[in-house]
């Protein structure tokens, strides 16, 4: 996670959006769940509706992710910005929970 915190850090949205796509497309096997947004409305998360809350928010972000990997460049594409990318206490509570289980 080094590599995402660098490029938030440094304020590098597509970076940023790349990498927590890859980590929600990644992790749901761990939680026994196919999808992430699976995991996010059936996983009995630790603190159950604040984590879950933090999951489900998470479980919004595909398609910014799929805008920042599948999106054909072009003269009429959004900008992705920082603002678009979601808080990091999102992440680290599902990555956190992903420590829990393994």
């Amino acid at each position: 996670m080094h590599g995402l915190n660098d490029a938030y850090a440094a304020g590098n949205p597509y970076v940023c959006a790349a990498m927590i796509r890859a980590v929600l497309d990644h992790i749901p096997p761990v939680f026994g769940q196919p999808d992430f947004k699976q995991v996010a409305a059936q996983h009995p998360f630790t603190m159950q509706r604040t984590d879950k809350a933090h999951a489900q928010n998470l479980s919004t972000f595909k398609p910014i992710g799929d805008d920042v990997l599948h999106r054909p460049i072009g003269p009429n594409v959004p900008v992705i910005t920082m603002d678009d990318i979601p808080a990091p206490l999102r992440l680290n509570t599902v990555l956190h929970e992903l420590l829990l289980l393994l």
